[in-house]
């Protein structure tokens, strides 16, 4: 399978859809409840998510994605409860490649490696097209029995963009509304407005762990600080090819996993 898994906290695990670049690897989470398993997200579904967890998870599976990008709800439709906003509900449904962004740039820039997908082409990848079978919005509940998280509506990235807030250990999984590196505000249905609107929100949250869409997960401090230098004009993604190009100038290998030490530090730190 074309995946890894890490324990990042008690109950939280992050898989990594492997042989995707660094920077464009969605951050694919699976939370352990009582009586429910929560997973956040789905990646491209290059390969089967499902196949890749299901002997490890003895409890019905709840599926939720933050929005409908491809690099988030590529294997949802192999899950039985699908979950999302209903603003997301047609694109996930009918699934074209301009709809979930995958087209442009996105679908030149070298972001699958070759090596091991021999046949992969921007050309011909698509997402399987699937069905919400309920919706989230704001104020909504899951409950795992041992842990519950509260749905936030974060529009602006996508429409319907939404966190899961869990008030008791105050982490919140915020999908591309928020994460460690440059935000994207200019998709066909983004919404500049709306997003500084969200990210405003996002600083008076009562929240100590930001579990992003992408990279590492991060301190309030630290999304203060990312949150800051957006509005200042400095942290967003103005054209992606040259974007991509600064990415590989970082990154000598595109490919390779990030490190989560610090993040991992963090995290315990909360939990004690």
């Amino acid at each position: 399978m074309n995946y890894k898994i890490f324990k990042i906290s008690d109950g939280i695990s992050l898989i990594q859809e492997t042989y995707v670049a660094n920077f464009m690897r969605c951050n694919i989470w699976h939370v352990n409840g009582d009586k429910f398993d929560l997973i956040i997200d789905t990646g491209m579904g290059l390969s089967s998510l499902k196949k890749f967890i299901i002997n490890d998870i003895d409890k019905p599976i709840i599926s939720v994605i933050t929005h409908s990008h491809f690099d988030h709800c590529g294997s949802l439709h192999e899950f039985e409860s699908r979950l999302g906003h209903k603003a997301e509900a047609k694109i996930i449904e009918n699934a074209i490649n301009e709809e979930i962004v995958f087209s442009g740039a996105w679908k030149e820039i070298e972001i699958i490696d070759k090596g091991r997908f021999t046949n992969y082409s921007g050309d011909t990848f698509y997402v399987t097209p699937t069905t919400l079978t309920g919706y989230l919005d704001e104020g909504d509940v899951i409950d795992l029995g041992n842990r519950s998280f509260k749905i936030l509506h974060l529009p602006g990235h996508s429409p319907g963009s939404i966190g899961l807030l869990d008030s008791k250990s105050k982490e919140l999984f915020s999908g591309d509304a928020l994460y460690d590196g440059a935000l994207l505000d200019d998709l066909y249905h983004s919404d500049k407005t709306l997003f500084k609107r969200t990210l405003n929100r996002l600083k008076k949250v009562d929240v100590n762990i930001f579990h992003g869409g992408h990279f590492p997960s991060f301190s309030k401090k630290r999304a203060v600080q990312i949150i800051d230098s957006y509005l200042l004009g400095s942290n967003s993604i103005k054209d992606v090819n040259k974007w991509f190009k600064n990415a590989q100038l970082v990154k000598k290998n595109i490919f390779s996993d990030q490190d989560w030490t610090l993040a991992k530090s963090l995290i315990s730190q909360n939990e004690n």
